[in-house]
């Protein structure tokens, strides 16, 4: 039986939902400012013996304030790298003072700052609904931590995701021809915003219906229900869940291009800076041409006869393009080629990623603790009236009405409700400090091995899943209750703690389902397609409980036998339905024949 402390028990009579205040224990010590810096304000004081004693103290000083600079800001580094879903709330509080300490050091005049274009324009009901602060003002909010947070996993996502090769022979001879076509940096910008977004496509379950492809969704420009599209999940819950619609996919996309430096928008047809138009596909900008990817799809959008990447002028010029996008008899694609004729373009970007507060804070860091943070929209804006001159530039509301919506949920989450439980039914497995979540972190922080200081997510999912005995006697048996780390607390009520032990009943089953998807996703990502087709054939898709995780796993199933190169095979995984994307699979077969006959 394998092991694994789920919840402490001293629990109250409710689990505490992830956004809760929980006590956090890091037992932090504070950095030590670096050599460099030591080195550089000894140089500057000369060579020469110091014989003022007056000036001693001053070099002193000097030392002194520039260590308890650099101590608060590596201490709310420390503090945000502690951060996780379950203890948010209170170590959120603790980056916020140390922030807001260093940022009070940093000498006003250090950065350059003009407030963007874009921001000057933002609809004021809805800047104010969501807390925009002033963008010049030096001070850290709660919802600049999360952002902060969120920023920080996108990039050890993304490093580890450009640094393995890419799996997909299927568009592997386009990148190759690429290379001869672009410049040695726009060829490697093109080969890691694919790689990040089949990442995205392979890991986000599309949800939704096939038959969407058929018809265009207006940009939300207001909340209308539980389920506004690209509003239910921000982006890192996006990737924690493995699932979301084709925006919420698509902005995990946008999210891991910008930790490599690489740009993006999304097109929306037949709209302008200030009325809504309909969402379509990601454009990412690379020398003086937009590539485009479709999330609905999950490809990219190629020329039909080459296979070649198109770009937006392909698209205008080559009515193929698009057309060649229906599959008749079974899906006509939405957008026709008159569409893209008008179009905007929407920055995917927070508010305050344009503030000079992440400006300031992005120039500070050093080293492994660097991330992208600031997001230069002017220089967007211009890099795309290069591009495209005809369309308009704004920046989107959908990331504000994302966080608007967090708000409202989390509120909620405060009281019990029909809601709050099935939130927490549905999501608490991986918002609390489980072993499934805390494997999912490891993974998409790309720690797969376990080494002699710490377990690798290989080793955490394999232990999440719980024989199914020692489940079904978690609610009466001491022993199994004891190896779990379920004991009932001493001032502790029986009513609470049966209710403990069946929660985490239901945790340890769904875990246990959760895990075989993620273990056969994990071994994909090492290059092991065996293992992956093992874990899906063999635990997936036998159990009746795992229906969740078959469109997704029909796929990579495809996926797998494509990299073994049984493309023979395919056929049966990527027509399985019903699958969101099933229109994108066929196209993807299509591709697959396609290349077979060239």
């Amino acid at each position: 039986m394998k092991s694994g402390n789920l919840f402490s028990t001293q629990a109250p009579s409710l689990l505490p939902h992830p956004y809760s205040n929980q006590a956090v224990r890091l037992g932090l010590t504070p950095f030590v400012i670096g050599l460099a810096l030591i080195i550089s304000i000894s140089l500057g004081s000369g060579c020469r013996k110091s014989t003022s004693g007056v000036r001693a103290v001053t070099i002193n000083q000097s030392i002194e304030a520039a260590k308890t600079k650099s101590d608060h800001l590596r201490d709310a580094l420390r503090y945000l790298n502690q951060l996780n879903p379950s203890n948010r709330r209170q170590a959120s509080k603790e980056v916020l003072v140390q922030l807001n300490t260093w940022i009070q050091t940093v000498p006003q005049d250090q950065f350059q700052y003009t407030i963007p274009k874009l921001y000057q324009v933002l609809p004021g009901e809805l800047a104010q609904r969501t807390d925009v602060n002033n963008p010049a003002q030096l001070v850290f909010d709660t919802w600049d931590v999360e952002y902060a947070y969120e920023t920080r996993l996108m990039k050890q996502l993304s490093d580890w995701i450009v640094a393995a090769p890419v799996r997909d022979e299927l568009w592997l001879p386009s990148l190759d021809r690429s290379k001869n076509q672009l410049s040695p940096t726009a060829a490697n910008q093109l080969q890691e915003a694919f790689k990040l977004f089949d990442w995205t496509v392979r890991n986000i379950i599309l949800e939704g219906v096939a038959n969407e492809v058929e018809s265009l969704q207006l940009d939300p420009r207001a909340l209308s229900s539980n389920r506004t599209l690209g509003c239910a999940y921000l982006p890192w819950e996006t990737v924690l869940f493995s699932r979301g619609d084709f925006v919420e996919r698509g902005r995990v996309f946008t999210a891991l291009a910008r930790q490599r430096g690489i740009d993006s928008v999304w097109l929306s047809l037949n709209g302008t800076a200030t009325s809504p138009g309909y969402l379509w596909a990601v454009g990412v900008p690379i020398d003086d041409q937009l590539y485009l990817f479709e999330p609905k799809l999950g490809l990219p959008i190629v020329d039909p006869d080459t296979l070649a990447f198109a770009t937006l002028q392909d698209v205008r010029t080559n009515d193929r393009i698009l057309r060649r996008l229906d599959l008749p008899g079974q899906f006509d694609y939405a957008v026709n080629p008159g569409d893209v004729k008008s179009l905007a373009f929407m920055i995917d970007a927070v508010p305050a990623a344009m503030s000079a507060r992440f400006k300031v804070l992005e120039k500070s860091l050093l080293g492994s603790e660097r991330m992208q943070l600031f997001v230069d929209t002017d220089a967007i804006q211009a890099k795309l009236a290069t591009i495209s001159p005809d369309g308009a530039t704004a920046l989107w509301q959908v990331p504000m009405l994302a966080r608007d919506m967090a708000d409202n949920v989390r509120e909620r989450l405060d009281n019990p409700s029909e809601f709050a439980a099935q939130y927490i039914s549905t999501y608490g497995v991986w918002l609390f400090d489980t072993p499934a979540a805390n494997g999912r972190f490891k993974h998409l922080r790309g720690t797969f091995e376990s080494t002699l200081d710490e377990q690798g997510a290989l080793r955490i999912y394999m232990d999440s899943r719980l024989d199914n005995e020692s489940i079904n006697r978690l609610t009466f048996d001491p022993d199994v209750q004891k190896q779990l780390g379920m004991q009932r607390g001493l001032n502790e009520e029986m009513q609470q703690f049966n209710l403990r032990l069946a929660q985490a009943q239901l945790f340890y089953r769904q875990a246990k389902v959760d895990a075989s998807f993620l273990l056969a996703q994990l071994h994909f990502d090492r290059g092991n397609y065996e293992a992956t087709l093992d874990w899906l054939e063999k635990r997936l898709f036998p159990d009746p409980q795992a229906r969740q995780w078959y469109a997704s796993g029909r796929y990579l199933q495809g996926r797998a036998l494509e990299q073994l190169g049984q493309k023979d095979k395919v056929e049966a995984a990527y027509t399985y339905q019903p699958s969101a994307q099933e229109a994108g699979n066929r196209l993807r077969l299509r591709y697959l024949r396609q290349d077979k006959q060239g």
